[in-house]
C-alpha cells in the first residue's frame, strides 16, 4: 500500500511539474511532451492523483497520522523530483528499479 501511495505521489507531482513554463523540463519519460501540450489536463489529473494517494493514506494510517505521512512522502517525492530532474536521473529504468526495492522492502519488513 505504501508503495502505491509513493507511485501516486510521484505520478501526480511529475505531471503537474512536468506542465511548468518557467524552466526547460527535459524529455527523458515521453510524458513531458503530452504534458506541455495538454497542460490543463495534465495539472487535472496530477491534482486527481495526489487527492487519491492522500485519501489512500488517510484510509491506511488514520485521520491525523495520514495526513502527517502524506505531508511527508510528498515533501520527500517533490525534493527528489525537483533535484533530480535537472540531473537528467529520472528515467524508467530508475524509478522501476527505485519502486521494485521499495515494494521488496515493504513486504520484507511488513
Amino acid at each position: 500500500m505504501i508503495t502505491i501511495i509513493l507511485l501516486l505521489t510521484f505520478t501526480g507531482f511529475y505531471t503537474c511539474y512536468a506542465t511548468t513554463k518557467r524552466q526547460k523540463v527535459p524529455i527523458n519519460l515521453k510524458i513531458e511532451t503530452w504534458c506541455l501540450k495538454k497542460s490543463t489536463q495534465a495539472n487535472a489529473i496530477g491534482s486527481i492523483l495526489i487527492f487519491i494517494a492522500c485519501a489512500l493514506s488517510i484510509y491506511k494510517f488514520g485521520w491525523g497520522s495520514g495526513i502527517f505521512t502524506y505531508l511527508i512522502f510528498l515533501m520527500t517525492v517533490a525534493s527528489l523530483i525537483i533535484l533530480l530532474q535537472p540531473l537528467h536521473l529520472i528515467t524508467y529504468k530508475t524509478i522501476s528499479l527505485t519502486l521494485l526495492l521499495i515494494f521488496l522492502m515493504e513486504f520484507s519488513f511488513f
